[in-house]
């Protein structure tokens, strides 16, 4: 309480209320999109008036949205829920950056907040993983970095502020148990001087009892939620059990992910200090662990593994902030020029997008590797998720030429400790281009076209339409939507994992009407686009690089594959 009254007193709340309304304002207009996939069995599944749907994890993640059902209603802005969360979170966030390392760590960590684009996607994706849970991560860390490094004495009130949110994280999703375990490392790291066989017994024991007091409560949870399935909880994970990985896909999207996060983030950490690092040692146990649990030991790209690591954008904010904030003290007179000179590259990357693009197809993946190899990057890259988002396309070439300077920059920063400012104040307008370009084209679509849009209309067409009776979506891009108008049949996925001798004796069988949002675009020599090209386009609407077609299949012939 003092150090929020010595904020107050400087006019620190100003600041804060800025972070605030500018993270919100950015965040509105997507407030509205399209729930895809994932996310609109949230609202299905909390809704007391539907049966049969089930969210396969401990209880108070879908007792939050059941809640926000209960206040906003079941079928309209679940947005909302973590975008609360989202708001939530920048404070903490600014609360422990400002209690445990300083003011410019604080502003320089929201700010951070505010323009990331993967916290930006993360406030606004119907599901507990990209802000819930960091809500429950950060108040645990408060508390314990509160125990760890302060001489508080109200420590017995931090200890069970640390319990509470552990419990709580856990009972939002079993995955939580990565926090509990960074936690529990860095204490027993810090024990490691006084290390002794008394002592690791000790400490085991309380670890085994913890767990064992943990999945006690969660086997009581499900008398006080009856809504909350056990046995269909525990039997989810054998989903991502699997002796045959797809280590191709699941590095697909680990790079989606890190694309997600920026150069900057990604790289930026790797020029913190000994000190800084030391300081930051549970975050480093969490990414550390998180790698462990969704790469190596589990097949999560069965799933949205790109949903799951959201929990990169926290660690590699307070790493970054705490960097970035450390390197900017130190004194540099050219900074302003090289300032001026990131302006200027981070203009031109921006401007590569004005150059003709090319849109390859999702399928085959030889087609892009032949760009990548062959220098050919003007090309637009099409980012979408099971749980979001619906769909957009980014440049590649903006992609990769910040890769390349960031990594570059960076690369000598770190051979070359005293240009390490200048690195900085040169990256941050790249940084902001980046981030700037990603949100710009998940909310607006301005360059390469806008998803919801096209959406929009085509399902008002569909539901005005008496001839169209039953659609079959593609990718299920639109199919909350297209559900709403009681004409949904079901989705159509033209991954090639998926049997494709099923999937054409499907649409021999299954001759009605499909709706096509080509985010991402089909493969012209599929034999999807061969089937559609005998049917009839009853609707089609283009903005810039996507299309939305409505097709009448019901009198095609048979196809073969």
């Amino acid at each position: 309480m003092n150090s929020i009254k010595k904020w107050l007193s400087t006019h620190e709340w100003v600041l804060i209320v800025l972070l605030v309304i500018t993270f919100i304002s950015i965040r509105l207009p997507g407030t509205d999109l399209p729930l895809h996939q994932d996310e609109y069995k949230w609202p299905m599944a909390v809704n007391p008036a539907i049966t049969g749907v089930m969210i396969p994890h401990p209880p108070v993640g879908e007792l939050i949205y059941k809640t926000a059902g209960f206040i906003v209603g079941f079928n309209i802005h679940f947005r909302f829920v973590p975008l609360l969360f989202g708001t939530l979170n920048l404070l903490l966030l600014y609360y422990f950056l400002r209690t445990f390392f300083g003011k410019r760590e604080a502003f320089t960590g929201g700010i951070m907040w505010v323009f990331s684009y993967y916290s930006i996607l993360a406030s606004l994706m119907v599901d507990t993983d990209g802000q819930i849970m960091p809500f429950f991560f950060l108040l645990a860390l408060i508390g314990y970095y509160k125990i760890r490094d302060t001489e508080s004495q109200r420590k017995i009130w931090w200890g069970i502020l640390l319990a509470v949110a552990l419990v709580l994280g856990f009972l939002v999703k079993v995955s939580f148990l990565l926090a509990i375990g960074a936690i529990i490392l860095d204490f027993l790291w810090i024990q490691k001087s006084k290390v002794s066989s008394k002592k690791i017994l000790k400490y085991g024991m309380y670890v085994l009892f913890g767990l064992a007091g943990l999945a006690l409560l969660l086997y009581i949870m499900k008398f006080i939620f009856p809504f909350f399935n056990l046995s269909a909880s525990l039997k989810y994970w054998e989903h991502f059990a699997v002796k045959d990985r797809n280590w191709f896909q699941t590095g697909i999207q680990c790079v989606k992910g890190l694309l997600y996060s920026s150069p900057f983030l990604v790289g930026i950490p790797f020029l913190a200090s000994k000190q800084t690092l030391a300081r930051l040692r549970p975050f480093l146990f969490f990414l550390g662990s998180a790698f462990i649990f969704y790469v190596v030991l589990f097949d999560f790209s069965v799933g949205a593994l790109d949903r799951y690591l959201q929990l990169l954008i926290l660690p590699l904010i307070v790493l970054s902030a705490v960097t970035v904030t450390h390197i900017l003290n130190i004194s540099d007179k050219r900074t302003k020029e090289y300032a001026l000179l990131g302006v200027i590259v981070a203009l031109s990357i921006l401007l590569l997008q004005t150059l003709p693009h090319y849109v390859p197809a999702l399928h085959p993946k030889t087609e892009w590797v032949s760009r990548f190899l062959s220098l050919r990057w003007n090309f637009t890259y099409p980012f979408s998720g099971g749980s979001g988002p619906l769909g957009f396309y980014v440049s590649f070439l903006l992609i990769s030429c910040s890769w390349i300077i960031t990594t570059a920059v960076v690369a000598c920063a770190w051979c070359k400790p005293n240009a390490r400012k200048l690195a900085v104040v040169f990256l941050i307008p790249i940084a902001f281009a980046y981030n700037g370009a990603f949100a710009e084209e998940y909310l607006v679509g301005f360059w390469n076209g806008h998803a919801p849009k096209l959406l929009a209309h085509a399902v008002e067409f569909i539901r005005i339409n008496p001839d169209i009776k039953k659609v079959t979506v593609y990718n299920d891009n639109g199919g909350s939507d297209v559900q709403a108008t009681g004409k949904y049949h079901r989705r159509l996925y033209v991954d090639p994992m998926f049997d494709l001798d099923g999937k054409v004796q499907t649409l021999n069988n299954d001759k009605m009407h499909y709706f096509v949002l080509d985010v991402p675009r089909l493969d012209p020599n599929s034999v999807y686009v061969r089937y559609f090209a005998s049917c009839i386009k009853v609707y089609e609407e283009v903005d810039k690089k996507m299309s939305a077609i409505v097709y009448d299949c019901r009198n095609v012939p048979d196809i073969k594959r």
